[in-house]
């Protein structure tokens, strides 16, 4: 099984036009979520975390994102797993009450996109948020790779304060690589998602935390089937055994969702 720990639903123009190019489309609307399965299915995904991308916006309405989320996943819920955002620097403990709502919709995750969101990572805005993630043991995922507020050593600091919940440095943090794999070496609840690695920065990694808390990442749509393609080849070419292949295209992203547990 193949699930992709980072692809983004594309509702709306907003931050569309960013990325429109670089998919190779025109239509501003071409990633809702019959779109996002048919790419899935195309480039051999069985399954995906499925993250907003307007709600990350401030003048968005994160709640009707949430909704969104939550409506492609009663689509298909055999392919989609669905992550809600909040914005906790507006409305700390609202931000609370949001993401338990969210996973009352049946939300398997959190996404914060401090670069976007204009919080630093390890701000205590987050706290009230990540007190449920640590409650209910539901991963939180970060962009992290763009200076100042997105640094793996930020969620690291949160990793520590909250070593209940599951931290995902997505981005596998970009250039700031180094400090992503240290902070995964610091904190056994640290992840790191591969959408940003090379190869050699996956066998880095490999030789640091192995494999169990390595996951698979594309950051689609953004690039298309070429670019889906290319980040699983780049997994596939690494010095992995079949075992540890299983466990990064996969199996650790069901079992931090809960599925894989006994």
């Amino acid at each position: 099984m193949i699930v992709d720990s980072h692809i983004h639903l594309i509702t709306d123009t907003t931050g569309w036009y960013a990325y429109k190019k670089k998919a190779g489309v025109s239509d501003a609307n071409v990633w809702d979520v019959e779109a996002i399965v048919r790419l899935m299915d195309e480039v051999g995904f069985d399954r995906c975390f499925l993250l907003t991308l307007a709600g990350l916006y401030g003048f968005n309405d994160h709640r009707k994102a949430n909704d969104q989320i939550a409506a492609a996943v009663r689509r298909f819920p055999d392919r989609l797993i669905g992550f809600a955002t909040t914005y906790p620097n507006q409305d700390p403990d609202g931000a609370a009450r949001e993401l338990l709502r969210s996973i009352e919709l049946g939300l398997k995750g959190l996404k914060f996109h401090p670069w976007l969101q204009s919080f630093p990572a390890n701000s205590a805005y987050l706290y009230p948020c990540l007190e449920v993630c640590s409650k209910y043991r539901i991963p939180v995922l970060f962009h992290t790779g763009t200076p100042p507020y997105s640094q793996p050593f930020q969620v690291m600091e949160q990793a520590r304060r909250f070593p209940e919940a599951p931290f995902i440095i997505g981005h596998f943090g970009k250039l700031l690589f180094l400090d992503a794999v240290r902070s995964a070496e610091l904190c056994p609840n640290v992840y790191l998602e591969t959408s940003g690695a090379q190869v050699a920065d996956l066998e880095f990694a490999l030789e640091r935390i192995g494999a169990e808390r390595i996951l698979f990442g594309t950051d689609l749509p953004i690039g298309g089937a070429p670019a889906g393609k290319w980040n699983l080849e780049k997994i596939r070419s690494a010095p992995l055994t079949e075992a540890q292949q299983r466990l990064i295209l996969g199996e650790n992203a069901i079992r931090l969702i809960g599925e894989g547990r006994a």
